[in-house]
């Protein structure tokens, strides 16, 4: 998943998980989806010329023991093993403006501190090794990129409580927006009174500091959506090499290629994930026919029951947790099904449009197991959408008998 200031979906997981004794059959389904989970928060070979990247929206396509499985992750970086800064610009290629980019993501972040006494979040250290932000500030205020704010920009820095604390104090309407309420304070408040109760400054970008955050716009973007395995040090590498093409089509590339080898070595839960971000990314270009084509990959790769490091010598021990829907590993994540539902009412699609849209894409995919017919994934879709529990434990349970039938040695969760 701004954190994906975009919209972020973790997989169902169980929170709990009994793994009995099966010998040495130790490839559990839930060991390999926690995998899956794992992928996604950190989130045939491909034939593409060579100065372009691939068009959106195309595809390639013994012991009993109990442990619990949480998916409270923290960064759990130690020093020895953070790389700072300074040694990470090593390996990475300057803007056009001579900044590196940890320096870009300070200038993003730089209207939000004042020019001295700042306490700074500690993604500065854990994530891209700047142990000392406020001489990165005073670096870039230096070079031309910074300099003071004005008063505005400290009211902007104000909460709307405050800002309605200060004007109540003058007998002044609280009323509006915020944008209306530090106008107000501005026209109403005498300038001594916004000196002795703002005697401090943030910074504001000069014009060569716009100009350089403009021209490396993929700095900001990767750190609010992070992708993959895709930082700001690794996308600054993936730009500055052949061939050359937009941080957007890179990124694309990227998760193109990574799609396939997830596919290719049979991970299909991390396939999944890969392609959520796809539609994510795909969404926010505004090409919503095909963000709905990758949710239904994913829709469909979710219910099909195939998982990371998927083994069919190991199918029985997989169906278990297949059947009946209140236990079953084999659902759509919520947030899938949500976001399906939401690009169905910006495309304004029917159910009957919507299902016609599915089926087209689910009927082109493959699986090396299918515990549901693409019919019934459909169903299933629509269903979770509607949050018609009876009507999925139906098709579950009649899934469960053809399933038994195919794979007469399967045995299913209770």
């Amino acid at each position: 998943m701004a954190a994906r200031t975009t919209f972020e979906i973790a997989r169902r997981q169980r929170t709990a998980v009994r793994v009995t004794n099966k010998g040495l059959k130790h490839k559990f389904v839930e060991e390999v989806r926690l995998m899956g989970l794992l992928g996604m928060f950190r989130h045939a070979v491909l034939r593409q010329p060579k100065a372009s990247a691939p068009k959106r929206g195309t595809t390639s396509s013994g012991i009993g023991v109990t442990f619990t499985i949480t998916t409270d992750i923290r960064p759990s970086s130690t020093e020895a093993e953070i790389i700072p800064a300074d040694i990470r610009a090593r390996t990475t290629t300057m803007s056009k403006q001579g900044l590196f980019p940890h320096e870009i993501l300070v200038l993003d972040y730089a209207h939000t501190f004042y020019t001295s006494d700042n306490s700074f979040q500690g993604f500065w250290w854990y994530r891209y090794g700047v142990r000392d932000v406020q001489s990165v500030l005073s670096s870039l205020a230096e070079r031309g990129f910074l300099e003071t704010g004005d008063i505005r920009a400290v009211l902007n820095m104000q909460t709307v409580a405050e800002l309605k604390a200060i004007l109540e104090l003058h007998g002044i309407s609280t009323r509006g927006r915020k944008t209306d309420l530090v106008q107000r304070v501005l026209d109403s408040i005498p300038d001594q009174e916004f000196n002795s109760r703002f005697p401090r400054r943030t910074y504001a970008l000069t014009e060569a500091g716009r100009r350089a955050l403009d021209e490396a716009a993929y700095v900001s973007y990767i750190h609010r959506h992070p992708i993959e395995d895709l930082d700001i040090w690794s996308l600054n590498r993936l730009i500055y090499s052949e061939p050359y093409m937009s941080y957007r089509d890179k990124i694309w590339r990227h998760l193109n290629q990574l799609s396939i080898r997830r596919f290719s070595e049979r991970n299909f839960g991390l396939y999944a994930n890969c392609r959520l971000t796809m539609a994510t990314f795909l969404k926010e270009e505004g090409k919503l026919k095909d963000a709905l084509a990758m949710l239904a990959e994913v829709a469909f790769y979710d219910l099909t029951g195939a998982i990371n490091n998927y083994d069919p010598k190991f199918l029985e021990i997989y169906a278990e947790s297949f059947f009946p829907y209140q236990q079953s590993l084999a659902t759509v994540a919520p947030g899938v099904i949500a976001e399906i539902a939401n690009i169905q009412k910006e495309l304004r699609y029917s159910d009957e449009e919507l299902k016609a849209s599915l089926v087209e894409r689910m009927h082109k995919l493959s699986a090396p197991v299918k515990v549901f017919t693409v019919e019934e994934c459909i169903q299933i879709v629509l269903m979770e959408r509607d949050k018609d529990t009876e009507g999925l434990v139906k098709v579950y349970s009649r899934a469960s008998k053809t399933f038994a039938q195919k794979y007469p040695g399967a045995r299913f969760g209770r």
